[in-house]
């Protein structure tokens, strides 16, 4: 089976809409672009917000990176 591919931003949404239906979500709990304030292909990492660490958080990342693939797009100047 093969991995839909996403770009960036559509895998911090992904990854955020996941969090808000996990059933130990806790309010304020986020995933992050980082550094913060990027988007696309400026995006280096991925924060998170809330609690420090939570297991939703990795079985959320768990199911992201069985799921989905990072679509890099490449831009002409």
């Amino acid at each position: 089976m093969s991995k839909k591919k996403i770009n960036e931003d559509e895998y911090i949404h992904e990854m955020n809409r996941r969090l808000r239906d996990h059933r130990d979500y806790v309010g304020g709990m986020e995933f992050l672009p980082h550094p913060p304030g990027a988007a696309g292909e400026s995006i280096l990492g991925i924060a998170w917000a809330g609690i420090v660490f939570h297991q939703a958080y990795r079985e959320v990342l768990e199911s992201m990176e069985r799921d989905f693939e990072l679509e890099h797009i490449r831009r002409r100047f």
